[in-house]
């Protein structure tokens, strides 16, 4: 059965699941669909969550991105539990058109109908899944999914909403969503500040590398949905403006981009944290960019 939350604790969901489906275009999705997500659970019946979608990889469409999701949960008997979740999607499909390489980005909806058992009571469950993605003015998509979740319930680290100001550098990968190019290192520089247990906004200086097809660099201001899991881990997931110029634009053209996150942290010391993140830089010229990478964070 779902976990009840007490009112000084937050109870955070996390799941993980995999499997396979159709598009309406570009047909199987050759098992690659995916999806991870994590929100607060508001009571036994409602939670919010935020979760990243792979549609996998049907035919020269290889199309991903973020959901914003209410979930309404009806605890049935013996652990199981009916889930039924939607919300706004937007999405980001590599393909091509007219024979050239195209980052096309569009608005949907994601809705699914899930059942849970719970291995364990108010923590461990595992879970099949059916997801229906309606994509306004593109393909739409269905898939059935399998995994795993569990609830994280209790007090997170002081040191998640301690107010204090967070500086973080971080340095990995960094891959433009085209065909055959070179990956690159990429570079940031942080400074980030919760308000609130669940919430922060970070300003940061990004470097993309340059692979002769986007050489970028700019500053980048963030708002952040934050969940603590556990005494120490915390998931988050952020989004805001990147304004950026490319050297490799024959003008060196300014151009507001979006700058899309989700990471991974574990407080080391009451002022140390180490981490991993995904972004991905959305930019309206086809060029998006993926950056893996991993980053310390002190705190003054």
């Amino acid at each position: 059965m779902p976990a009840t939350p007490k009112s000084a604790d937050r109870t955070i969901d996390v799941y993980a699941v995999y499997g396979d489906g159709r598009a309406t275009e570009g047909g199987d999705m050759h098992w690659r669909a995916y999806e991870v997500g994590f929100g607060d659970v508001l009571n036994d019946y409602l939670s919010v969550y935020v979760a990243y979608l792979n549609e996998g990889h049907p035919l020269d469409h290889h199309r991903d991105g973020f959901a914003a999701l209410g979930s309404f949960r009806w605890p049935l008997a013996n652990r199981w539990v009916l889930e039924l979740s939607a919300g706004p999607y937007f999405s980001m499909d590599t393909t091509h058109v007219d024979n050239e390489a195209r980052n096309d980005k569009r608005w949907g909806v994601r809705a699914s109908a899930a059942m849970r058992y719970y291995v364990v009571p108010d923590r461990f469950f595992v879970k099949v899944q059916y997801n229906h993605v309606q994509m306004l003015g593109g393909f739409n998509s269905d898939a059935v999914l399998f995994g795993i979740g569990s609830d994280f319930g209790g007090q997170s680290h002081p040191a998640v909403s301690d107010g204090k100001t967070q500086v973080a550098v971080w340095a990995g990968t960094s891959q433009t969503n085209r065909p055959q190019v070179p990956m690159e290192k990429g570079y940031m520089v942080e400074v980030r500040r919760p308000f609130g247990t669940a919430w922060a906004y970070s300003a940061s200086f990004v470097y993309e590398g340059n692979n002769g097809v986007a050489g970028r660099r700019g500053v980048a201001a963030q708002f952040w949905y934050v969940a603590p899991v556990g005494s120490n881990w915390t998931l988050s997931a952020g989004v805001g403006p990147y304004l950026s110029r490319d050297r490799d634009e024959a003008s060196s053209q300014t151009r507001l981009n979006a700058l899309l996150s989700a990471q991974v942290s574990y407080q080391v010391t009451e002022d140390w944290a180490a981490s991993v993140r995904f972004n991905r830089v959305a930019t309206r010229n086809d060029k998006d960019q993926d950056m893996f990478m991993v980053g310390v964070a002190h705190k003054f």
